[in-house]
């Protein structure tokens, strides 16, 4: 109220008609209405640091609470690729025994019959 009266009195000291005086120092008086005061904003910085701390609380929560589940996630993920891992070895073993019991069933058999050509060629 200090700073309308002052502004009034500058105003009319000016040879600003008193009637136009009087609207300008209500005008900003009405503005003035719409600012924030220190306190204000001293207590909504206030409100907004505890809700910042609260979501920083929250989050850091949330992030270890789906850090942990990822990290099972993983582990199960590494368990089942250990397992493919170990099936698809024994799949390879077996089929290295087919493929030398295939070279035995029909390779004996070929060298076999080509040194006996081999013998008859070399008899005649």
């Amino acid at each position: 109220m200090k700073l309308s009266l002052a502004l009034y009195d500058a105003l009319t000291s000016i040879s600003v008609p008193n009637n136009k005086a009087k609207a300008v120092v209500d005008a900003w008086e009405d503005d003035v209405k719409h600012f924030a005061s220190k306190s204000d904003l001293e207590r909504t910085e206030s409100h907004l640091e505890g809700s910042i701390s609260g979501l920083r609380t929250d989050l850091t929560a949330l992030i270890k609470e789906q850090g942990a589940d990822l990290r099972t996630l993983i582990e199960r993920q590494a368990s089942q690729f250990h397992g493919a891992v170990s099936k698809l070895e024994s799949n390879i073993t077996v089929l290295r025994w087919q493929f030398w019991l295939l070279v035995i069933c029909f390779g004996f058999p070929i060298i076999k019959n080509l040194y006996e050509v081999y013998g008859k060629v070399i008899a005649s």
